[in-house]
């Protein structure tokens, strides 16, 4: 099974955003971590190419808390995709 990198990034991101040991110490992604939902998520991805993906994902830590911070009201709709 092919996994493009954009679907990667995706499921680790929403996975390590879910995981208490995230939420406990939001600061620090651990290659233990990574691995963990690299495994869950079916890639296996090796050592060397978690720490690859590691700073990206440090990098977009900040991005990731706006938006979660980010308030939408109750009277905007759900979007039906972008067309």
């Amino acid at each position: 099974m092919t996994v493009s990198r954009r679907r990667l990034f995706q499921s680790v991101a929403l996975a390590a955003g879910n995981s208490v040991a995230v939420q406990a110490a939001e600061s620090e992604i651990t290659l233990e971590a990574l691995r963990n939902v690299s495994v869950a998520h079916g890639t296996n991805l090796s050592d060397d190419r978690l720490r690859v993906v590691k700073p990206v994902l440090e990098n977009r830590l900040a991005q990731v808390r706006a938006l979660r911070e980010f308030e939408i009201d109750d009277s905007v709709a759900p979007t039906h995709g972008i067309l």
